[in-house]
């Protein structure tokens, strides 16, 4: 004897059914297209995020073998960078750890296309750096700024071509790094996420936490 076919279980989909099926395909692909696009994008972010936590944790291991003090608050005598403090070769401050960063990839992002790279610390200048240091820097003020992206605007510029930042003169992020968003290391160690509203609010609570009247950050220029 034969088996009967159920003829239900043969037809075809029905054009409702159709409609439904691509109306769903459709939410899906709205849902997942802009992270699948923002991926690689956001990849770069967090990586920059480790390289500024792998620059502090090598400013604070340098600093707990001078004093408890960063390379621009020490004389060239004794291996660090003060003379160098408000010059605009930024690149020296990174030399003075270059026995703890152990390689230059970490100095620059990703995300930077107007820098470009290079493998040896004694070719390295400012031209191959992604990141300003924070001359306000103080490991007992664990709020002060460290470093941070180089695409940071605002401020007031010196006649040593240094910014610097107070409560009157807002920070905000520029296009070229992470598209009007940036990354902060702080003098503790961590490294933070900021928008320009954040940002502003860090500054202000490092001018609070050093009751200094403003705080000045040695930024590279690529060209």
């Amino acid at each position: 004897m034969q088996a009967r076919i159920n003829k239900y279980a043969q037809r075809g989909m029905t054009f409702i059914e159709g409609v439904a099926v691509a109306a769903v395909l459709f939410i899906l692909l709205v849902v997942l297209w802009p992270r699948s696009v923002g991926a690689p994008a956001n990849a770069k972010r967090i990586n920059c995020l480790s390289q500024l936590k792998a620059i502090g944790l090598s400013f604070r291991m340098w600093s707990n073998d001078n004093g408890d003090k960063f390379p621009w608050q020490v004389p060239v005598a004794t291996n660090g960078t003060l003379e160098f403090a408000e010059s605009p070769e930024v690149f020296r401050h990174f030399l003075a750890i270059s026995n703890e960063l152990s390689s230059t990839k970490v100095l620059a992002c990703a995300s930077d296309t107007e820098i470009s790279r290079v493998s040896d610390f004694v070719k390295l200048n400012n031209a191959h750096l992604s990141y300003f240091v924070g001359l306000e820097a103080n490991e007992a003020f664990p709020q002060t700024i460290l470093s941070g992206d180089r695409n940071i605007l605002g401020g007031t510029v010196t006649t040593n071509s240094l910014v610097r930042f107070d409560s009157q003169s807002p920070a905000h992020w520029g296009t070229e790094l992470h598209n009007r968003q940036g990354n902060i290391g702080l003098s503790d160690g961590s490294a933070l996420q900021f928008t320009d509203n954040s940002l502003r609010k860090q500054i202000e609570a490092a001018l609070l936490s050093t009751n200094v009247g403003a705080l000045r950050f040695s930024i590279p220029k690529p060209n």
